[in-house]
């Protein structure tokens, strides 16, 4: 996946979830029965893909996916930086240098530069970028599945128990937690696997050029 889809399909993915979790609210002020072809169709076809796209904009601006996924991220780089400084760091520093360099980007930016400078690396980074909307849009799910079973759950309130807002909110609430507390670390499982095996890469092609580097940032 090229970095223009992804970024594209992050914001399209949380879109086309707001409005696919809405159904049930439209339906029930307006008397009018959405089936799921017919609401596939339209986020696809339809005025529906822009609205997803401006939902799925607006849904980004708030940064909530980035809080959401703030820990996460920090383990995926953290396995990046540590395995940079176990194989490329040759030379004696101090503990307080190291976390001060483990803390900043400057260990992605020497990964980063090995990915942009090598083929094979580039067409593993494809990979790369198809499990990341993996992990962003199980975390989308997760956060929007939240807010919604508990719009749901006020509507009740509100309106009293009706059947389609009881099942809605209960199948959100669940598609939610499934997608945050199984999907999400899976993906962040497959992002690590994905990321050593683009690590083993260069310690196996770039070892003297990664350590030059490496050590280049403790000078």
């Amino acid at each position: 996946m090229e970095l223009s889809t992804l970024k594209k399909y992050r914001k399209i993915v949380p879109g086309a979830t707001f409005i696919f979790f809405l159904i049930p609210v439209y339906q029930y002020f307006t008397d009018q029965v959405f089936k799921v072809d017919e609401a596939v169709k339209f986020v696809i076809e339809g005025y529906g893909s822009v609205l997803a796209f401006i939902i799925g904009t607006f849904f980004s601006s708030l940064k909530i996916r980035r809080i959401r996924n703030k820990k996460t991220h920090a383990e995926i780089d953290s396995n990046i930086k540590s395995k940079l400084i176990e194989h490329g760091l040759t030379i004696d520093v101090d503990e307080s240098k190291k976390k001060e360099i483990m803390s900043s980007r400057q260990l992605m930016y020497v990964f980063y530069y090995f990915i942009d400078n090598d083929k094979s690396l580039k067409e593993k980074s494809k990979l790369v970028r198809d499990n990341g909307l993996t992990w962003t849009s199980t975390a989308d799910v997760a956060i929007l599945g939240c807010v919604f079973s508990w719009l749901y759950f006020i509507l009740i309130l509100i309106v009293g128990v009706k059947p389609l807002f009881v099942f809605s909110g209960l199948l959100i609430g669940c598609i939610g937690f499934l997608s945050g507390a199984i999907l999400h670390p899976l993906s962040v499982k497959n992002h690590i696997d994905l990321g050593n095996e683009q690590l083993e890469f260069i310690f196996c092609n770039y070892k003297k050029e990664l350590q030059k580097k490496v050590n280049g940032l403790f000078k």
